[in-house]
């Protein structure tokens, strides 16, 4: 058979909808099986060591299809004919990286670690219906290090996976389109290869310092907020709408000062026990609480507000974010009031005491300081 040929019939077997529908089910199957392999791999890594949750995935297009069985010699070695699903079969079974997943990680370092335990999850026999090659050369044409793997699914279904950090995939990418997808001849090749080795080079060292800031110890304090902070993130998110929660958190550690309740959530999650919310007291609220709470919902975005309310109810029965607000308000002046005569952290929602001072300003200033999302700033 004429090549024109094998490459017309194994396109139209590769652009055929149904094909495309049954590898897409596939690719969603593995998906699954490596994300129980990170939900696992999450428990046994140090803390510094860091995992995406999800993994990245793709299918193969038709124009990188069509590149590599000419690239690759498939096109005069595998067995064509004018058979469609035999052709699929063909495919299905031999073009190595028809689906490529990506497990991300935080630092270069890890990258190993991840690949060990792969290998050893593999061994024991935790996925389903895999068949992982681990002694492929992984050494690459520029002479740098990737850690990737080839399997089987079903021994049917042909994928890769790769274990990439975020510094490595951010210079492969450019790499890979700058020099090795490059259609035309360029003169300047030779340069860009220096220029790109001088990239990786920096972005490793970038990735050193970023390592040696991430295993810097923090105190006590700040790690029962950050385990409250893994503790909660989920049931947050939810409730917000997004994960990007860091600020939220910071911001609610800065304003609220309930330590004590933080700790006693996180001792009581440690040992695997219920934690019940603390009961709060029934207060009469001052006309100048309630003054200051109109205030701060007028001046500030309600999102920001909602997000430290939703912390708060993770901690203590409150009624509903009005009734949030005005313990935040009575807080609040009370941190200002009581300051000389009584620490804050010992009773953060005590009444405060009658003053003819107006606080309203330095609050509002405090705010903006610690939470942001002031309206009049937008």
């Amino acid at each position: 058979m004429e090549l024109d040929m094998k490459e017309k019939y194994l396109l139209e077997a590769f652009s055929d909808e149904k094909f495309i529908s049954d590898i897409n089910a596939v690719r969603l199957e593995i998906e699954g099986e490596l994300n129980k392999f990170i939900s696992f791999l999450k428990e046994k890594l140090l803390p510094e060591q860091k995992i995406f949750e999800n993994v990245e995935s793709r299918i193969k297009s038709k124009q990188s299809f069509q590149e590599k069985i000419h690239r690759k010699d498939y096109i005069k070695v595998w067995n064509v004919t004018e058979d469609k699903l035999t052709n699929q079969n063909l495919i299905a079974t031999n073009l190595p990286d028809l689906l490529g997943f990506r497990i991300n990680c935080f630092f270069w370092q890890d990258e190993s670690i991840i690949y060990s335990h792969i290998e050893k999850y593999y061994n024991e026999h935790k996925f389903s219906n895999f068949y992982l090659n681990f002694s492929e050369n992984k050494r690459q044409k520029n002479g740098h290090i990737i850690y990737k793997l080839s399997g089987a699914f079903k021994k049917q279904y042909c994928f890769e996976i790769q274990i990439k950090s975020i510094m490595h995939n951010m210079w492969g990418e450019v790499e890979h389109k700058t020099i090795y997808k490059n259609r035309e001849y360029d003169a300047n090749l030779r340069d860009k290869k220096e220029i790109t080795e001088q990239v990786f080079n920096i972005l490793q060292a970038s990735d050193k310092q970023l390592i040696a800031l991430f295993k810097r110890h923090n105190d006590k304090k700040q790690l029962i907020y950050a385990l409250f902070y893994e503790e909660t993130k989920k049931e947050i998110s939810k409730f917000s709408g997004t994960d990007i929660l860091a600020d939220h958190y910071d911001a609610y550690f800065q304003l609220l000062n309930n330590y004590d309740i933080i700790q006693k959530y996180v001792a009581y999650k440690l040992l695997g026990q219920e934690f019940h919310k603390e009961t709060l007291p029934i207060i009469n609220y001052n006309e100048k609480v309630k003054i200051l709470k109109e205030l701060i919902t007028s001046e500030f975005l309600e999102y920001n507000l909602q997000c430290l309310y939703y912390i708060f109810s993770q901690l203590y029965e409150v009624v509903g974010y009005e009734d949030f607000m005005l313990r935040f308000s009575q807080m609040l002046l009370s941190r200002y009031c009581n300051e000389e005569t009584q620490d804050p952290e010992d009773d953060a929602f005590a009444e405060e005491e009658e003053t003819d001072k107006d606080y309203s300003e330095d609050i509002l200033n405090l705010l903006q300081d610690k939470m942001g999302g002031r309206k009049k700033d937008d």
